[in-house]
């Protein structure tokens, strides 16, 4: 089985070791060695990065015997090789993960939610809790419960324990696994079954903040953040905050008030430009209508326009159709679509307008269809002497009797 270094040596950046076996896998070329620093992805822990002989490493993880494999992005040479792990990622990982312990203790003992899984990945980490909610009140109780033993210092230790000496750890959790057990223990506080790696004291974690909760499969998901990670959100949540502000002409203080300000002002411009719009369309109907050629006592307008958003045509058809004698049929191009609408008044009962449009939209390879009051429908793109033409077509088609 590989040595793992970071076993007794949690701060071990550069080794060396012997090549066991090679092999090539879908992903590329893996190597196995004799001793390692790299952590392999398990336990929620995202694997270490770095180089072997300079190559870099891509991925690392341990197979079913127990043996670790590194995935390269190219071949090795040599049989013996000198590996570094990156340091930085490697100490965050630890920052994360200790982190998680002392949050998942600090939710039994406050809240008493059991911690039912765990990620820690590049960006955020998380733990799902048995909680069916979790109030922000209570969740700040449990971060200031964590910072507080952080900052402590409090020594984070590792030993191994055989079955019978469990019970002498009051452990939070039980082990996953059979036969010997390493045990990560937060001097005096936490106690679990661990294969990752930690920070040897509490007060290297930094600082832990809590940054969102939500509920998930029945129960609670708390999303947080450690260390470094924690400082370059703040970091970030500080620089927008200010860059708000500076925008509103306000500070951060200010900013909801200032928000809330700006809502109501967009509430009374929308407002007021829905008025403006129903205006408009009054009066265009008005004048459409106005203009139209009057046969038989019935006013018929048929038109096109290109880019005009669908909403439109259907309110000014809407107002089309109170008129007196009205038959409408409006179409606009948007994008590579036509939309048609056709509408008629009440006092025009012998045309049907869902006919119109049927007849209209098959012309142009489209389809729709509706009331014989209203009816509306689309087509690819054609150009606008074809749409207007179809329109006409199917106006003068459909069935419709003067009185």
């Amino acid at each position: 089985m590989t040595e793992r270094l970071y076993y007794t040596d949690v701060t071990c950046k550069d080794f060396t070791a012997h090549v066991e076996a090679q092999q090539q896998t879908p992903q590329g070329p893996a190597v196995r060695l004799d001793r390692t620093a790299f952590y392999p992805t398990s336990g929620g822990q995202s694997h270490d990065t770095g180089t072997l002989n300079g190559v870099p490493v891509r991925d690392v993880w341990a197979d079913a015997g127990g043996q670790i494999w590194h995935l390269l992005e190219r071949p090795l040479d040599g049989v013996t090789v000198h590996g570094s792990i990156d340091w930085d990622v490697r100490f965050d990982h630890m920052q994360q993960h200790t982190g998680q312990h002392l949050l998942s203790a600090a939710c039994v003992r406050l809240l008493g939610a059991n911690t039912l899984s765990v990620h820690m990945g590049a960006a955020l980490n998380t733990v799902d809790l048995d909680l069916p909610q979790l109030s922000w009140q209570d969740a700040f109780r449990v971060e200031d419960e964590v910072n507080r033993i952080l900052h402590e210092n409090r020594r984070v230790s590792v030993q191994l324990a055989g079955a019978e000496a469990l019970a002498d750890f009051k452990l939070r959790r039980e082990p996953a696994v059979s036969g010997v057990i390493r045990i990560v223990q937060i001097e005096g506080y936490d106690a679990t079954p661990c294969g990752g790696t930690h920070t040897p004291f509490t007060g290297q974690i930094g600082l832990l903040k809590l940054t969102a909760i939500e509920r998930y499969k029945g129960g609670v998901r708390v999303t947080f953040l450690c260390g470094t990670r924690a400082l370059r959100d703040y970091r970030r949540a500080l620089q927008l905050l200010q860059q708000l502000g500076g925008q509103l002409s306000v500070g951060a203080d200010d900013l909801p008030e200032a928000v809330a300000r700006l809502q109501e002002e967009n509430r009374d411009l929308h407002r007021s430009q829905q008025q403006a719009r129903q205006t408009l369309a009054e009066m265009e109907a008005q004048q459409l209508w106005l203009t139209a050629p009057l046969q038989q006592g019935r006013r018929r307008i048929v038109a096109h326009w290109e880019g005009r958003p669908f909403g439109e045509l259907q309110a000014l058809a809407r107002r089309l159709r109170d008129l007196p004698g009205t038959v409408a049929f409006l179409a606009t191009t948007e994008g590579e679509n036509v939309r048609l609408i056709c509408a008629r008044g009440e006092d025009v009962p012998q045309l049907d307008a869902g006919a119109c449009v049927r007849a209209a939209t098959a012309a142009l390879g489209g389809r729709g269809g509706g009331t014989p009051a209203m009816a509306q429908g689309g087509a690819p793109r054609s150009d606008p002497e074809t749409i207007l033409a179809a329109l006409n077509k199917a106006l003068d088609e459909t069935e419709f009797q003067a009185e």
